[in-house]
């Protein structure tokens, strides 16, 4: 009977060949037709079900949590309950095998790992399948999770504002460093590197003997030590710098260059950043925006984190998106209004290129003859770099998205009175706003204004929230799925009601947060959502994105096709979308709305 058993599903790819050969005698085969009740509510288990072939239903009177097919496990929780909470019935003509549930419980007592993975949350099993997919690996997975070390830093060279340009090049030159810290005429600590001094003689006309108080202060970006070494070359990406300062407490533990982290990061993510900055023209610009999917399959084919990848790729798609625009407006423009992403991108959760989705934030007064072409030709550009325009138009070329600031604000007050569908879909869609570009300070005050609003009106959150009920989860797709041609949609059963949900939530909250981890990480800290249901939930949406991805560079639509994926995967899809329905659940009863 074990030669039929499949050892090398996890969690059984654990067990000596002892533990195997005792496992294979326990087995016996299970038979049922279509229609056929496997087991009903309150029964006593007879063990678990492991499917060789055909599928099974699982469903409750007036509900279906979802099918299991070939290869599929059930029913794991009457195992440790004592007794089935639902009912299971075969789809089709099914054969199973069975192991016992004495001596399935009996495993678990003597193997703990396997026990492990049939108790563990969503996030514990999906750690565990990384470490798995990872064990005998050695690639950029591994340097993206390394932090950052004294052993990684320079030594900072602290001088007086009162040195001169000349000794304070002569100090640089004996520690061995290209850059130094001195105070500030506000106290503030500020960074100067050769190239800052060597503008200052030549470009200035200096004298050798000035203070470095007469130079213009650089402000300090830094990083706490112990921070990931992926996280500061993500802000020397978006910055385009090449040194971070190093924090210990309050005190400076020392310099990280570019250099030492581009000799750890075996990618040229900062190489295309820098040519994106030193694009001259929107041909040149172009020419850049094409290698960007090329990135992004070299580095998910590496192996990297979903969560880094998706932090790295929308730092590039903003700053592609920043330099279009610096390209197209004119700079004086530029320094006074502030362009917005919407949508994903705003949420920094847009891995691969999408739709445009953008505004404006203008300040009062602003004389600006040519807007109308220049906003134009700034989508034209866009287009060009392959984010195609957005067919429900939100973008700057239309003039509903370019507003001043009280013109912002108004409109809200005049959604929220309307509440029109339109209505709310405007107010989600404003709700992910991020600044990227020129006067970033007038986001704030549109922000803060969108959420007090909605503060006090329950009544439009819960319309808001009906739109993350409305898909039912594809749990009942399972084991019928391999014989449609399209896959899963996971985007519209499994990621909008999670991501929308959540920034319901975070409105509620008054969350200023955009991206959907950072609101799951905010709600937790609030105490709105317990640490172990915001973990789940921050797991099943890397795990949605994962798949989605890694169908978007095999297949291009982003359908998940469950007959392509793993044991594992499939029983991780399974216990997400699992998540993802209970969730909706929760959101229904939480504002209260009528079905």
């Amino acid at each position: 009977m074990s030669l039929l058993f499949n050892f090398a599903r996890p969690p059984f790819d654990c067990l000596d060949e002892a533990a195997r050969q005792r496992l294979g005698q326990r087995l016996s085969i299970c038979y049922f037709r279509a229609g056929q009740t496997v087991q009903s509510p309150g029964d006593e288990p007879e063990g678990l079900y492991l499917i060789i072939k055909g599928a099974v239903e699982e469903s409750a009177p007036h509900q279906t949590f979802g099918d299991y097919g070939e290869g599929d496990m059930f029913d794991v929780r009457a195992q440790f309950d004592g007794r089935c909470r639902h009912r299971f019935a075969a789809l089709e003509d099914t054969l199973c095998q069975l192991v016992p549930r004495p001596d399935f419980l009996a495993l678990c007592d003597q193997h703990p790992d396997i026990a492990r993975y049939f108790t563990a949350t969503l996030a514990e099993r999906q750690r565990e399948q990384e470490r798995r997919g990872q064990l005998g690996q050695q690639n950029l997975a591994e340097f993206i999770l390394t932090r950052i070390d004294p052993g990684h830093l320079q030594p900072a060279l602290q001088l007086d504002s009162q040195t001169s340009l000349l000794a304070a090049t002569e100090a640089m030159v004996a520690r061995g460093t290209d850059c130094l810290l001195y105070p500030a005429a506000d106290g503030s600590l500020s960074l100067a590197t050769r190239k800052t001094l060597l503008h200052a003689l030549t470009l200035k006309g200096l004298p050798l003997t000035a203070p470095l108080a007469v130079l213009t202060p650089a402000p300090l970006i830094g990083l706490a030590q112990g921070s990931y070494l992926f996280d500061a070359l993500l802000l020397m990406t978006r910055h385009r710098i090449k040194r971070l300062v190093i924090w210990q407490g309050q005190e400076v533990a020392g310099i990280l260059h570019l250099t030492q982290v581009l000799g750890l990061f075996s990618a040229h993510s900062h190489v295309l950043t820098l040519r994106i900055a030193r694009a001259d023209s929107p041909a040149a610009l172009e020419a850049v925006a094409r290698e960007q999917q090329q990135l992004t399959r070299s580095l998910f084919a590496q192996g990297i984190h979903t969560l880094f990848l998706m932090k790295l790729i929308a730092t590039i798609n903003e700053q592609l998106i920043a330099k279009a625009f610096a390209l197209v407006i004119h700079p004086e423009v530029q320094e006074k209004i502030c362009l917005l992403m919407l949508g994903s991108e705003g949420r920094g959760e847009q891995i691969q290129k999408t739709d445009q989705d953008n505004a404006l934030i203008l300040p009062e007064g602003l004389t600006w003859p040519a807007r109308e072409a220049d906003l134009a030709a700034f989508s034209d550009l866009l287009a060009r770099l392959g984010y195609p325009p957005c067919p429900g138009h939100v973008m700057v070329s239309n003039p509903a998205w370019v507003k001043g600031a009280q013109q912002w604000q108004a409109q809200i007050e005049l959604a929220c009175a309307r509440a029109g569908e339109d209505d709310l879909l405007w107010l989600a869609t404003l709700a992910d706003a991020q600044a990227i570009m020129g006067d970033r300070p007038l986001l704030a005050p549109v922000a803060r204004h969108l959420r007090a609003c909605l503060a006090d009106r329950p009544d439009l959150l819960a319309e808001m929230a009906r739109a993350a009920v409305a898909f039912h989860t594809p749990l009942t797709l399972f084991g019928r799925l391999e014989q449609d041609p399209e896959g899963l949609d996971l985007k519209r059963g499994g990621l909008f009601p999670l991501v929308h949900g959540v920034r319901v939530l975070s409105l509620e909250a008054g969350v200023l947060e955009t991206s959907t981890l950072g609101r799951i990480d905010a709600l937790v800290a609030q105490g709105r959502l317990s640490s172990d249901y915001g973990a789940n939930l921050a797991e099943a949406f890397r795990l949605f994105m994962r798949l989605r991805l890694r169908s978007q560079l095999q297949e291009g639509d982003g359908r998940v096709h469950v007959a392509g994926l793993g044991h594992t995967e499939r029983d991780l899809l399974r216990h997400a979308l699992h998540q993802v329905k209970k969730f909706q659940q929760w959101l229904t009863l939480h504002f209260r709305m009528r079905q």
